[in-house]
């Protein structure tokens, strides 16, 4: 009875620890407001990668007006999360000069 006590409680504490970590920032935006970029970066621990998502949303109208830029990579050390999200950030260059976005 200890034991199936003791695997229950390690489970519940097992799974606490596999809680998906994320953040959504805002990058920048244009002059009037009209266009904000937002990138949603974090950690899949199922898939153990780090994971970075840009996409320009139209603020006035509250829809997306790009294709999301995803990157992923294995989540070796935390540098690999920097690694992602500067990769995310240049690729999201062309979209975010055309919008006129403004960190």
């Amino acid at each position: 009875m200890k034991a199936l006590l003791l695997g229950f409680l390690l489970s519940i504490s097992a799974s606490a620890f596999a809680n998906q970590h994320h953040v959504i920032d805002m990058l920048g935006s244009s002059a009037k407001g009209q266009f904000i970029a937002l990138e949603e970066y974090g950690y899949h621990p199922i898939e153990r990668e780090f994971y970075v998502k840009i996409q320009i949303m139209n603020a006035w109208k509250n829809t997306y007006v790009s294709k999301p830029i995803e990157i992923k990579l294995p989540a070796q050390n935390q540098l690999r999360l920097d690694d992602a999200r500067e990769k995310a950030r240049a690729l999201a260059q062309d979209d975010l000069m055309k919008f006129n976005i403004q960190s």
